[in-house]
């Protein structure tokens, strides 16, 4: 049966049962682990009191409803954490940024503190969401939804015309967003199309916003960041008669970067800053991400080096050189050639596959991926616990209370864990919604005679212990063939460019290739061949 997630005033949640529906299997993953739509009965007593008296008059907050904020989300978005206003100033830049005051709502020691503690996190399926903080808050009383007032902490930060940050000064303030733009309202208003932006201060703030994120990513560049999160894939609930789960590759575009520039910004100087604050005022979480291990870098290089033979290509621009040139520089300056994109691909997803996986911590340590000595997640409160307790942290510290309260250091091992912990469950979800589009595919062929199912057209993504991933073209997700149980076994190169049937060459990484279906295993895998 499918569990479809409805909202009201007094619970948040609830879930009512209705017609079958591909995604159940996921919410089970989740109610495995303890994660139900529905809170408890003191939850929804706490959420009922703030609905009473949400505390704007807080003679503590800073009045900032006059600067014109606006949100800048996807189309479908509800929890709205940040709200932006850009300025371009006399050598530089003014980027105010406002985020949801979820620790406000949820002070710890409290049901809705101890609720979001035990969940870690928001969780996003396809077509729905379990969200950590209930509905009447996460979408309603705490977003910084349009034209109503809000608590907010705003990080407000100086920028040289360089993009670095000069100076930071975060305040807890009342706030009122403008309007809830998705970012092809943002695109359109800084082209001059007509849309729903006709305030000249937020045109031109949208404008700053660009300019900012210009500035910020050649930081990046200069920082070595390697430039991947070019395309993502999603998989989406389709309605209907048809209804079912389906896949598609998503686009990154350049509002979507700018926007995640001010983001990161936002964290890192918040990272910065409970970090100056001293152990004595402040217990901060850092997300840390080490840079690749030297083996792991060697053996890229030695890989890259196979992959340009067995395709016949020189040395420039295929080989790298990990003595002389960045990997970022590498990824960059790969050719922008239809004809050359499947390599490309390839090529990208090895030089991805050398990263070492970001996790919570107590020590401060160098995020490798955005190229920040330090960073923290403050960007996203309603939808994780570790942003809920840096804000208290970061209040607290701010307001020279002296020594955190006893408890706090606990409390943030806690909190690492269950941030760690939400983000591992979060990805075997995701990872769970790509195997059931991939078992509604395969099953379909499986239904066809042997000779008559169909060849599924993809790109050789690499080969590692028995196994090669396939990335397909439709639906845009990854599949393995397990080399050993293939009819005609496969063998890979010790440098993982390319394979062998027998004494011939089957393909080269970054090769167009076929799988077709053969059967399924008792252990439910798959087993496909490669054609």
């Amino acid at each position: 049966m499918m569990a479809r997630l409805i909202g009201s005033a007094r619970t948040g949640t609830v879930v009512e049962m209705t017609a079958p529906d591909p995604s159940a299997r996921l919410l089970a993953l989740l109610a495995k682990e303890g994660i139900e739509a529905d809170y408890p009965e003191a939850v929804h007593a706490q959420v009922s009191e703030f609905l009473k008296d949400p505390g704007l008059d807080d003679p503590a907050l800073e009045d900032r409803s006059d600067v014109p904020f606006v949100t800048v989300d996807g189309p479908g978005t509800r929890d709205l954490d940040q709200a932006l206003f850009v300025e371009g100033r006399s050598g530089g830049y003014s980027v105010q940024y406002a985020i949801a005051d979820a620790s406000y709502f949820a002070p710890a020691g409290t049901p809705l503190f101890d609720e979001a503690l035990r969940r870690g996190a928001s969780y996003y399926l396809p077509g729905q969401s379990v969200p950590m903080l209930p509905r009447a808050l996460s979408e309603d009383l705490v977003s910084l939804g349009p034209g109503v007032p809000r608590r907010a902490m705003v990080f407000d930060m100086t920028l040289d015309a360089q993009g670095v940050c000069t100076k930071t000064e975060i305040v807890r303030a009342r706030v009122r967003s403008r309007h809830k733009l998705t970012f092809a309202d943002v695109a359109a208003a800084q082209a001059g199309a007509d849309g729903p932006v006709s305030d000249p201060a937020i045109a031109a703030s949208l404008l700053a916003m660009k300019a900012v994120g210009a500035v910020r990513t050649q930081l990046a560049d200069a920082r070595g960041v390697v430039p991947y999160h070019r395309k993502e894939v999603r998989v989406k609930l389709r309605r209907g008669e048809d209804a079912g789960l389906t896949a598609v590759e998503v686009v990154r575009n350049g509002v979507e970067a700018d926007n995640a520039q001010l983001s990161l910004l936002c964290n890192a100087q918040g990272a910065e800053v409970l970090r100056t604050l001293g152990k004595e005022h402040a217990q901060p979480i850092y997300k840390v991400h080490p840079p690749p291990g030297h083996q792991a870098l060697e053996a890229l290089e030695a890989r890259l080096d196979a992959v340009a033979a067995a395709h016949g290509l020189g040395d420039d621009p295929w080989r790298w050189r990990r003595d002389s040139s960045p990997l970022a520089d590498y990824v960059r300056n790969l050719p922008d050639d239809p004809s050359m994109a499947r390599l490309v691909d390839a090529i990208r997803r090895q030089t991805i596959m050398v990263n070492v996986r970001s996790a919570f911590a107590e020590r401060p340590g160098r995020h490798h991926g955005v190229g920040a000595d330090v960073y923290g997640r403050f960007s996203a409160p309603m939808r994780e616990v570790v942003g809920v307790f840096l804000h208290k942290e970061m209040v607290e510290g701010l307001a020279g209370a002296g020594a955190p309260r006893s408890d706090d250091e606990a409390l943030r091992q806690q909190v690492i864990e269950a941030a760690n912990r939400a983000k591992m469950l979060q990805s075997a979800v995701s990872r769970a919604a790509d195997q059931l589009v991939i078992d509604d595919l395969f099953a379909q062929d499986l239904e066809q005679p042997a000779r008559m199912r169909p060849v599924r057209a993809g790109t050789l993504m690499g080969m590692r212990r028995g196994r090669v991933y396939v990335h397909l073209d439709d639906p845009p997700l990854d599949v393995k063939l397990y080399t050993e149980r293939l009819p005609q076994p496969l063998q890979g190169d010790e440098a993982g460019a390319t394979l062998t049937r027998g004494s011939r060459v089957a393909a080269r990484l970054g090769d167009a290739v076929g799988v077709r279906v053969l059967h399924r295993d008792d252990d439910g895998r798959w087993v496909l061949d490669l054609e």
